[in-house]
């Protein structure tokens, strides 16, 4: 059924671009301003892979700053929060500890999974020493620009859309009252009958 409803669009589209004269001015600008909208949205795609390849070139570098300013030491857990402890467990924040030199530190924090104390823990600090969140991974910069890109392509064919829409409603009124006109002109208009019969 899309099929033919698709091809029906189509050999309208067609119809409506030829030079048959029954085709009025208003069937033509729609018909113009449908095949805009398909050209405006195969010519948006290199300009959202553009952006999406902008977007994944900034996170790298963000994340090449983070891997130079960070770094992961091994810590084991010695507390667990009570979002952790029960039946029906989750992750939360953990105290961890771990030996800096000679000194031994601990902090909360947080664990992706459920751990118990005793489990081996990664965190990540900073050149000073403080507890950080560990780096991003080329797979959040791959998400962020393909989020970047389908953001930005489907935010310039849907004002295309909403344009086309727009126009088509303005013509929709225009051949609405054109229609009322002949329809007058058709039940006030006797091309003199009245006159010849009377």
């Amino acid at each position: 059924m899309r099929r033919l409803a698709l091809s029906l669009r189509c050999r309208w589209l067609v119809r409506a671009l030829s030079r048959n004269p029954l085709v009025r001015a208003s069937d033509r600008a729609e018909a113009l301003v449908s095949l805009m909208v398909v050209v405006v949205a195969a010519l948006a795609i290199p300009f959202a892979s553009s952006a999406g390849d902008d977007a994944y070139d900034a996170r790298m570098r963000i994340i090449d700053e983070q891997l130079r300013t960070r770094h992961s030491v091994e810590a084991v857990v010695v507390g667990v929060t009570n979002a952790t402890v029960g039946r029906y467990s989750r992750p939360g924040p953990v105290r961890a500890q771990w030996r800096e030199g000679t000194q031994v530190r601990s902090a909360m924090v947080s664990s992706a999974t459920v751990v118990n104390p005793g489990a081996a823990v990664s965190v990540w600090l900073d050149d000073a020493g403080n507890v950080v969140s560990p780096p991003d991974t080329p797979q959040v910069a791959r998400s962020i620009a393909a989020a970047r890109a389908w953001t930005l392509w489907v935010g310039i064919v849907s004002t295309a859309v909403l344009i086309a829409v727009a126009s088509r409603r303005v013509l929709d009124r225009q051949r609405a009252r054109s229609w009322e006109r002949e329809l007058l002109v058709l039940a006030h208009n006797d091309d003199g009958w009245a006159d010849r019969h009377s």
